[in-house]
């Protein structure tokens, strides 16, 4: 009966140490997996449309098959980015850990910023000879829709204004700008306005030039300055006003 136990018992103590060493076998399995490492080729930071090849590697080894994927879903290699936007991109492949993520910034290209649009005008600067500098919102009419400085394709400038009952009025014809001087030209009230473009992005728009190249917007933008400042003196006054895209 003792020898009986015993061969159990030994029995046993080899089928823990079988079973044993087949966990051991699928953990070190586990283990020795290597993790894939990718890269984008063109950098993290890339603009619309823009073709951006993905390289996999193990080491020094590129891993060929890979597939990657963009936020989440499948995507080709190379991939191009067809909307502005921050994109999430990790590779992955059957027999490796999956890889690093990598953070994809992509912005419109300088190209694709233009004056072409409809501008809300939402803030005024003056700064005078003397005195303090006026800082204020536009002065839009309470109760009243948006006042909005329209540029289109056809070189066509319209600025809509509102009076005090909301009427709204059209005054512009022509406009055009110096990419390489930033100097915009537009006609308004019949009056050519020549002012520098001092910052332009896809939705912000801010000019600036001397009060005479205002004049006819300044009754407009600074109603209680208009009748007490000389036409003389609006060649001192430096006038800036911001816009929104509508």
């Amino acid at each position: 009966m003792k020898k009986v136990i015993l061969s159990f018992s030994l029995l046993a103590l080899v089928l823990a140490g079988t079973v044993s060493c087949g966990s051991d076998d699928n953990s070190s399995e586990q283990q020795q997996l290597k993790t894939l490492v990718l890269a984008s080729l063109n950098g993290t930071d890339v603009t619309v449309n823009s073709e951006v090849t993905f390289v996999v590697t193990v080491g020094t080894e590129v891993i060929e098959g890979a597939q990657i994927e963009v936020n989440g879903k499948p995507a080709t290699n190379p991939f191009t980015f067809a909307e502005a936007g921050t994109y999430k991109v990790v590779a992955k492949k059957d027999g490796y850990n999956k890889s690093n993520e990598i953070t994809m910034e992509v912005k419109k290209a300088v190209a694709d910023i233009s004056l072409v649009n409809t501008w809300v005008p939402i803030h005024v600067n003056v700064s005078l000879p003397m005195g303090d500098p006026i800082s204020m919102p536009y002065p839009k009419k309470e109760n009243c829709e948006d006042d909005t400085l329209i540029f289109d394709n056809s070189a066509t400038v319209k600025f809509n204004y509102h009076d005090d009952s909301c009427v709204v009025s059209t005054t512009g014809t022509t406009w055009s700008f110096n990419e390489s001087t930033k100097v915009l030209t537009f006609t308004l009230f019949d009056q050519v306005m020549k002012v520098n473009v001092t910052s332009l992005t896809a939705d912000k728009f801010t000019i600036k030039a001397k009060g005479d190249q205002f004049a006819a917007l300044i009754p407009i933008l600074v109603p209680d300055l208009a009748s007490s400042l000389p036409p003389a003196m609006l060649a001192l006054v430096e006038v800036e006003l911001q816009f929104d895209k509508q």
